[in-house]
This record gives structure tokens, C-alpha cells and sequence, in this order.
């Protein structure tokens, strides 16, 4: 705990009027005292479980549906099923190599180690950690993405980056209980992909293709039917809700996460702050190991701080409005009521009026009978839009042939996206402007 100065400011502005030579110490023998000092929010998270708790409920936009009530039952409640009782694991892993063995099998050419924890009252070492753990910190173990490993073509095909430094597409193996290893992969395999510049974390991987791996390890025993779900997720979705794999989602852009008025596409959690995404992840962490294990957990606060900080690399809206006048002008005109400053995010919508398909918002799990406003923070470089991934580009969002049934762009299904028809019926030289606009974000 430091030291708040509140009586003490008073105290040392009087003396230094008068005697400005004093030091510090020499205006604490004046009879000045000292009072703790509140908390950070980090702290509070670290150490104070009824803050914790308070902070999920808060952030839980639906607290009946299955994602909540999950959460309310275990996490933060100080009896013998909170999931704070669980065994904290930080394992040793190391990273899947781009190099592969004669036979074509991706290999690890480094010793494995856990993550060596950070200095809690260092902000940088805190950060350094947060981009540590965001390649090399187990999400969730994915022994079935072991199909995409027998060659550099197979990786392609699947949709893993491979990379001389980062290896293959954020995967790591990870000790397990019993001393074996175990195929896993991290934030980065999902959150991260390949540009001109590299690996840039944050950026959804579009291209990952996570249900055909599934489908593809299984080897026939999944039934037809199931196995049709996960082969529809398509590149660049997950199901994370049901076993069955029917309500896919596009992979989140982390670089605009901090300035999301919601988490997760259908609102299901309001964004207060640093906390709500910390919990996020550390409950992520908990119900992807089966509710067996718990991360420490400063590894999900250096997460979230890491993740927030991403935002940093995005392009400047000052620099879109000089560069594209015209769009920043249409855009204000028209995008601002939902997609307002200084976050270019907003109040969740109802399913009704955004128009766009409603399974997601109708889940029993995380349904909140709306989807939430996405930051336009990065939307530029985003890559496929809308909550399910199903439009290519910004050209295609604002293109009134994707209402008909001979759309051809479409990524997952055929025929007509119908929804968000803001923007269409502008005229042409306007939706031009609009895009420009938008691609500069």
C-alpha cells in the first residue's frame, strides 16, 4: 500500500510558500500523516475478491443465461465451489517450431519452461509479461490441430501462420499432469495474424480454419451431422458456446477490445473497465480447462492490460478526417448515432433492428437479444465483418447487391446478407467516400 497526501498537499503548499527550501521528509516532521492510499484497480483485482465479484455481476448484461449463471456459481463467492480453489497451473511450454523434421512434423527446438511471473509494481514488466503469455500461455488444449502439423502445406491449409521467430501459429506443448505434453493452442493462434510487417497480435487470423481440423482429426467418428456444423465454421470462426458447434462467431479484433462498449458479439458483458476483461479471461482460461485448472492470476491482468495496450498501434481518426473530408463527413452524418466518439462503439442494438441473423443473439448461453456495436478502431484492417464473419471486405458491407440471392461474395453460406443496411441507400459516390474513410481506420 502507498501513501495518500491528501492532509499533506494542504500542509506542503503552506510550507513551501514560506520555506521552499524544505524537503519532503523535513514537511513530514511539521506533524503531517499519512493515510493509505486507495487500491489500484490492479490490486483490487489481484487481491480483493468481493471487488471481484461485484465487478462480474455488474458487467453481466443477462445474468440468466448460461454464460452468467455459470459464472455466478464459482467465480468470486467464497465457498467451497468457487473455482478459486482449483489448482493454479502455469505450465512449462514451448513453442511448436516453423522448422520441420525430415518426415514433415513440426517440431520444438527449445527447453520448455512456465512463465517466470512479473514484478506486480512494475507497469512495464507487467506488459512484457501480458505479450509473453499472449503466445505462450496454454488457451486451450487443441490435441486435433495436430492434422495441421505434418508439413508447411498442411499448416497453410489450415490456416496456421508459420512464422522463423513465433513459430507455428501460436502452438505450443504444454506439461500436463501426468508429465506427458499436450498440443494447445494461445491467444496468438486465434487473435493474431500474418501482414507485411509480420505477425501483428490482435488481428483476427481469418484465414485459421479450426472446425475442418476438428473434422479432419476425428476420422469419421464425429456423426454426419455434427461433423456438417463444425465443416460450416468456415475460416476464421469458433464456436465457443455449444459442443455441437452451431453458433459460430468470427474471431474478435483485440486491438480495438478497450474500446468496446460490449465484450463478446451478442453484448453479453458491459465494458467497465481493465476488470471486466480480466475476468473475461481469466473465466475463459478456467472453463477451457474443463473447470479443473485456474490460470495464476496476474496472467489474466497482464493479458488484459496487454491486449488494451494494442490499441496504441491503431491509425489516427484525425488522420482518416484530413486525409478522406468527405467520408469523415458522410460518416458523421450518417454512423455516429451508433458508432460514436471518441470509441466508434456503442450501445448494444436489438436483434430487430440491426436485422442481421439472430442465432447468435437468440443463444441460450450468451443471448442478450442484442448484438453489440463494434469499435470501428481498425475496422480498415479487420477483415471479414458483421458478428459471423459472412462479408469479405468494406467494399461488400456497403454493396446493395449483398441483399440478393445472386450475391456471390458471401463467406459462409450463400446467397443475400441481409442487415445493417445503414450506409445503402447512398448514393454511390457517397458509399465511395464512406469506404475510403472507413479503410483509413
Amino acid at each position: 500500500m502507498g501513501l495518500r497526501g491528501d492532509n499533506c498537499v494542504q500542509r506542503m503548499s503552506v510550507v513551501r510558500h514560506t520555506r521552499s527550501a524544505l524537503t519532503f521528509a523535513s514537511v513530514l516532521t511539521f506533524g503531517c500523516t499519512a493515510q493509505p492510499s486507495t487500491p489500484s484497480e490492479s490490486e483490487q483485482f489481484l487481491s480483493d475478491r468481493a471487488y471481484r465479484r461485484r465487478e462480474l455481476e455488474l458487467s453481466l448484461v443477462n445474468p440468466n443465461d448460461g454464460y452468467a449463471q455459470l459464472r455466478l456459481a464459482h467465480y468470486a463467492t467464497g465457498t467451497a465451489s468457487d473455482w478459486d480453489n482449483l489448482p493454479e497451473w502455469n505450465p512449462e511450454t514451448e513453442l511448436v517450431s516453423s522448422e520441420f523434421i525430415a518426415s514433415g512434423n513440426a517440431i520444438s527446438n527449445a527447453a520448455p519452461a512456465a512463465l517466470e511471473l512479473p514484478d506486480l509494481n512494475d507497469e512495464h514488466a507487467l506488459l512484457a509479461f501480458g505479450k509473453r503469455a499472449f503466445s505462450r500461455f496454454p488457451a486451450q488444449l487443441a490435441p486435433y490441430l495436430s492434422v495441421a502439423l505434418g508439413s508447411p502445406t498442411a499448416a497453410a491449409e489450415y490456416g496456421l501462420w508459420v512464422d522463423d521467430t513465433r513459430g507455428v501459429g501460436g502452438l505450443v506443448r504444454a506439461r500436463v499432469a501426468d508429465g506427458s505434453t499436450a498440443l494447445a493452442f494461445t491467444c496468438s493462434s486465434c487473435h493474431a495474424a500474418r501482414t507485411t510487417e509480420g505477425v501483428t497480435d490482435g488481428s483476427p487470423n481469418a484465414a485459421l480454419n479450426l472446425g475442418a481440423a476438428i473434422v479432419a482429426a476425428a476420422g469419421g467418428t464425429l456423426d454426419p451431422e455434427t461433423a456438417a456444423h463444425f465443416a460450416a465454421w468456415g475460416s476464421g470462426r469458433l464456436d465457443v458456446t455449444t459442443s455441437t458447434g452451431l453458433e459460430p462467431a468470427r474471431f474478435a479484433d483485440l486491438r480495438a477490445a478497450r474500446f468496446q462498449t460490449n465484450l463478446q458479439q451478442d453484448a453479453t458483458l458491459s465494458m467497465r473497465g481493465q476488470t471486466t476483461l480480466a475476468i473475461r479471461i481469466e473465466t475463459l482460461l478456467i472453463t477451457s480447462s474443463g473447470q479443473v485448472v485456474r490460470p495464476p492470476r496476474v496472467v489474466a491482468l497482464a493479458l488484459a492490460a496487454y491486449i488494451n495496450s494494442l490499441s496504441e498501434a491503431l491509425p489516427s481518426v484525425a488522420t482518416a478526417e484530413v486525409t478522406a473530408p468527405l467520408g469523415a463527413r458522410i460518416f458523421a452524418a450518417n454512423c455516429t448515432s451508433c458508432h460514436s466518439q471518441p470509441t466508434l462503439s456503442g450501445l448494444a442494438i436489438p436483434l430487430a433492428t440491426i436485422g442481421t441473423d439472430e442465432t447468435l443473439g437468440l443463444s441460450s448461453e450468451r443471448g442478450t437479444g442484442m448484438y453489440r456495436v463494434p469499435s470501428l478502431h481498425g475496422v480498415g484492417t479487420r477483415g471479414p465483418l458483421l458478428h459471423d464473419g459472412s462479408l469479405p471486405s468494406l467494399a461488400t458491407m456497403f454493396d446493395p447487391a449483398r441483399e440478393t440471392s445472386a450475391f456471390a461474395q458471401r463467406l459462409h453460406g450463400t446467397g443475400a446478407v441481409n442487415g445493417h443496411r445503414f450506409g445503402l441507400d447512398l448514393p454511390e459516390a457517397d458509399r465511395v467516400a464512406l469506404i475510403e474513410y472507413l479503410s483509413l481506420l
